[in-house]
């Protein structure tokens, strides 16, 4: 019995396994299968023994299990696959329906017409507008009238014709659709041409890894049959649908246009601009509380708000407003303290901390000025108490006078120098969103009420120890300034250099000194000895400047007179490309001389002549005045008085009607403000505060002090930037 149990329990078992194997058999037959599907088919006429290719899917691949017919007549099956079947049209037949049966189920295909007019290939069977296509057959030759040539019902236009071989162009918005061809009353249809078009990309600029968005039509569904190229450099496709393709910028990439290539078939779209990852320059505050504004000012920012991310403390935080140079959001508060980063078309730049706190500085005005300027703070936070707010710029206590929650007012203490301003209340510390500078506007000697310079003066220079020299011209002198505002008169040999009329100075890197007197037509040399001599004569000199080879570049004083090139011996030849020059002029390393004409720009530009002899006009600024900072002609001047270099690459100009200093970057030809006033007069102090009767001649020592002729006033004020 027990035996028999066993036997009994084992053919139960081995019954149950073959029913769950039957059971999984049973299961992946019940699989559903793609259903049959007619897509097109081509040609859909010709002659007899044509073959016709039926497109579709869920085909099966038994040739033995399909019959085809053509208005009741049989056709040959030639070949079967999933995707597409082939048959012959018979002989004998006449035009009706083509039906195609798969084990006795019927589908119908569509009509085929027995006649000499036949579409056999499209080659290629896809591209973009203005592409040309190879339309085979039969039957395209008329004497009547040619033959015309539709894409998607969209007319074509038709290069060249024979019997058997059409080239057409396709024509812009054409469309994805059937070919097909029109001759002598005849119609043919051949196979569906794919067209490609790039409707736009997103975004328009960006860098290495940024994901580009490209919409369109006719891209492939399989990410590798569309090759993206970025300015000739492959890129990664990592999404494609027929209407979109995701891509990730290439490493190396340049400024260039994109473009689609699918089957060999190349489609191109907008330019894509190379920029470098975002710039952040200031953010404030620094901290705060929630719902505080906060504005992050920078360059390479994007205008289309959804192309910028900002982070605090890696939280993603919703962007208000968005420009190239500021983002602006509301802090949501909770973040905790933490990293600020910008992300721009995934660019990536990371920014200074932000603490999340009651305790921040919004805003600091002015943000630069010397000991003694008055200094508005505002924020949150602050104590009402003026002595519990403890301010410190760059580590040096100042007093706070008045106090607010949302204001301070205090000055700038003795002992400033550049750096960080930091407010503490209690135990929480915030800094301002920018350094306060140590900047300003002195007079190094003279003014309006001193007799140490006559009413007019007309140039200034350096030497190598920082002395500052200035031909005052109604004394008949040139006048020696120290560093610390000692004024004495220019010795030769132990006296006093006596001078007609002293007009233009520059100062080689031995200390030899050039003045250009235009009482005597001379150019005089004195050297760092203190030996006179006549460097070169025969002509008025104005303004001088000077070159790292020991030319001087003289301007002749005179109606559109030009300017003489005075080489280290003294001979001189007069330069091509220059005008009216009465300013001084300025060259650079590489003998590119740069100078405000007259003549040509009203004197409210500068025009550049390469060492190539080649002159660009409106190198900066144009011939009509105005105030505005920008691009090369972009900015706006009034009156360019003087322009001098500063290292390589930073070049002053004097805008003398405007009543402002401009900063210009001589790679990019960027302008920008260091300061302006709105009206002359006479005040020392902040950059903001500053005022000067006129910005006349320019000096810059090595450390980048700048000296201003200010002849209005009959003084020399010497201008801070650090």
């Amino acid at each position: 019995m027990k035996t028999w149990t066993k036997y009994s329990l084992s053919i139960i078992l081995f019954i149950l396994v073959l029913g769950g194997i039957a059971g999984c058999e049973k299961k992946e037959d019940a699989l559903p299968e793609t259903a049959m599907n007619i897509i097109d088919y081509y040609p859909n006429s010709g002659k007899e023994g044509t073959l016709v290719t039926i497109e579709g899917e869920g085909f099966g691949t038994s040739i033995d299990a399909y019959k085809a017919t053509v208005n009741g007549q049989d056709a040959a099956v030639i070949s079967a696959t999933a995707t597409a079947v082939v048959i012959r049209i018979p002989v004998g037949g006449s035009t009706g329906k083509l039906v195609l049966s798969y084990d006795n189920k019927m589908m119908d295909v569509g009509t085929y017409t027995y006649q000499n007019l036949s579409v056999r290939q499209v080659f290629p069977a896809n591209g973009p507008a203005g592409s040309q296509i190879r339309i085979g057959g039969t039957g395209f030759g008329s004497i009547t009238h040619p033959a015309e040539v539709f894409i998607n019902e969209k007319k074509a236009l038709v290069v060249s014709i024979s019997d058997t071989l059409i080239v057409a162009e396709v024509p812009n918005e054409a469309g994805s659709g059937s070919v097909l061809v029109k001759v002598d009353g005849m119609d043919a249809k051949g196979q569906n041409f794919t067209y490609q078009a790039i409707k736009g990309i997103k975004p328009l600029s960006g860098g290495k890894d940024t994901r580009v968005v490209i919409s369109g039509e006719g891209f492939e569904q399989l990410t590798t049959q569309n090759i993206v190229e970025f300015n000739g450099k492959q890129a990664l496709v990592v999404e494609s649908t027929p209407e979109r393709l995701v891509v990730k910028v290439p490493e190396g990439v340049t400024t260039g246009p994109l473009s689609v290539n699918i089957n060999n078939q190349k489609t191109t779209g907008p330019s894509f601009t190379v920029v470098d990852k975002p710039i952040i320059q200031t953010v404030t505050p620094l901290s705060g509380p929630k719902g505080a504004q906060m504005t992050i000012s920078g360059s390479l920012f994007s205008k289309e708000l959804d192309e910028n991310q900002v982070y605090i403390n890696n939280i993603l935080i919703p962007l208000t407003s968005a420009n190239e140079s500021e983002l602006k959001l509301t802090v949501p508060g909770g973040t905790g303290s933490g990293v600020i980063r910008v992300v721009v078309n995934d660019q990536v730049s990371h920014g200074p901390q932000f603490k999340d706190q009651n305790l921040g500085i919004t805003a600091m005005t002015p943000d630069n000025g010397l000991t003694g300027t008055s200094v508005t703070i505002r924020g949150t936070g602050f104590s009402t108490t003026a002595s519990e707010n403890k301010v410190y710029f760059n580590g040096v206590l100042a007093m706070v006078k008045t106090a607010t929650e949302n204001s301070l007012v205090l000055e700038a203490p003795l002992g400033l120098s550049t750096g960080n301003v930091k407010v503490v209340v209690g135990g929480q510390e915030a800094l301002a969103p920018q350094l306060f500078k140590r900047a300003g506007v002195m007079t190094l000697a003279g003014g309006p009420s001193s007799n140490t310079f006559a009413g007019y003066m007309s140039a200034i220079a350096t030497d190598q120890q920082g002395n500052i020299y200035v031909t005052d011209t109604n004394n008949k002198q040139v006048k020696k300034i120290t560093p610390s505002g000692a004024v004495s008169i220019l010795q030769v040999n132990g006296t006093d250099a006596v001078f007609v009329k002293p007009y233009g100075i520059v100062i080689d890197k031995q200390n030899t000194i050039y003045v250009s007197d235009q009482g005597t037509n001379q150019v005089i040399k004195i050297t760092s000895a203190g030996q006179r001599s006549v460097h070169t004569s025969g002509f008025a000199p104005g303004h001088m400047s000077i070159d790292d080879a020991g030319n001087l570049y003289v301007n002749i004083n005179g109606f559109a007179a030009g300017v003489n090139k005075v080489n280290p011996t003294g001979n001189y030849s007069k330069i091509n490309g220059t005008g009216w020059v009465t300013t001084r002029t300025v060259v650079d390393a590489l003998g590119n001389y740069y100078y405000p004409d007259q003549n040509a720009i009203s004197g409210n530009g500068l025009m550049r002549r390469g060492s190539d002899g080649i002159t660009m006009n409106a190198w900066i600024g144009f011939s009509d005045a105005g105030y505005a900072d920008g691009i090369g002609s972009a900015a706006r001047f009034q009156g360019i008085s003087s322009v001098v270099l500063f290292g390589s690459n930073t070049m002053y100009a004097t805008d003398n009607f405007n009543y402002a200093l401009r900063e210009i970057d001589v790679a990019t030809r960027k302008v920008s403000t260091i300061f302006k006033a709105n009206n002359r007069g006479y005040t020392d102090g902040s950059l903001v505060e500053s005022r000067f009767g006129a910005l006349a001649d320019m000096a810059v020592d090595k450390n980048g002090n700048i000296y201003i002729l200010d002849p209005d006033n009959k003084a020399i004020r010497k201008v801070f930037l650090k």
